[in-house]
């Protein structure tokens, strides 16, 4: 975390060293933005830009692009500072991109040359709506809350299936589907594991990782939960950090994102400090 700026970087890294035998192609050609105004945008990444030879030099070349479609997202609310984009994610299947914003709404929006608005609904748990994702296998939105994570399928009327969290005012910061397997990231740097098939949170004794020193599995007395939890992580002793939070001892590092590999064995784990004012960060790769 630092100065926030109005801007979208991609960065270019080496390309990995093909073996005998193996195809290399790049597939990433377009993304979508949510930013602080309510406005999303879809941009095209032109391939020659990323292609052409650059020449070594002491300041780092740089390409300016504009989006090929605008929108703002709906809002009731006339104040600018509920209209932010949180969180988008992409459901490929059927070309719809969902997000939430600052207000409470999950938005549908249909993908093709432009973004045209499919719906927008309230949210039953509306409060630090701050991540989204989707589970193609089950058709449905999951969104993280100040507690609940939410299952939303767009087509149907009834109020969204919702599950609690387990901790109290931290936050769920990052969701994911692997198979019914849904995992939350929460703001105390925690992760647990819940089953959607079998509607219930994993126990120590249903989930095995591979012993390793960046991480510790905590067993809840009263629920039997799972939960991994993260380590210490990198923090700026900094004024702020002297002067209102020099005696505590442990700063926990939240979960801001998460992903697995292809495997499903491994799982890659970034955040930071969540009091606002601090600045830090922590990654670590699980397995």
């Amino acid at each position: 975390p630092g100065t926030v700026l109005p801007d979208y970087l991609q960065y270019l890294l080496p390309p990995p060293d093909p073996s005998p035998g193996d195809l290399f192609e790049m597939v990433f050609h377009w993304f979508v933005s949510g930013s602080r105004d309510g406005s999303m945008g879809m941009w095209q990444i032109d391939e020659n830009l990323l292609t052409e030879e650059r020449t070594p030099a002491v300041v780092e070349n740089y390409r300016h692009i504009q989006p090929l479609a605008l929108e703002d997202i709906p809002t009731n609310n006339i104040n600018p500072f509920t209209c932010k984009v949180r969180a988008l994610t992409f459901n490929a299947h059927n070309r719809e991109l969902g997000a939430v914003s600052l207000d409470g709404y999950f938005h549908l929006w249909k993908v093709h040359q432009s973004l045209d608005k499919v719906l927008s609904r309230k949210l039953q748990h509306c409060r630090e709506n701050v991540c989204l994702a989707y589970g193609s296998e089950w058709s449905v939105y999951a969104v993280g809350s100040q507690s609940h994570v939410s299952f939303l399928d767009p087509r149907q009327a009834q109020v969204p299936k919702s599950v609690y969290s387990k901790e109290r005012g931290s936050g769920i910061r990052s969701v994911s589907f692997r198979e019914h397997i849904v995992t939350m990231g929460t703001g105390q740097g925690s992760i647990q594991f819940y089953d959607i098939r079998a509607q219930r949170f994993l126990a120590p004794g249903l989930f095995t990782l591979a012993s390793e020193p960046d991480w510790k599995v905590a067993k809840s007395r009263a629920s039997d939960l799972l939960k991994l939890s993260t380590s210490k992580g990198w923090l700026n002793h900094d004024s702020t950090w002297r002067d209102y939070f020099s005696e505590m001892e442990h700063f926990p590092n939240a979960v801001y994102t998460h992903c697995y590999d292809a495997s499903g064995t491994r799982l890659f784990v970034a955040g930071g400090p969540l009091p606002t004012g601090l600045h830090g960060n922590y990654a670590a790769v699980w397995q």
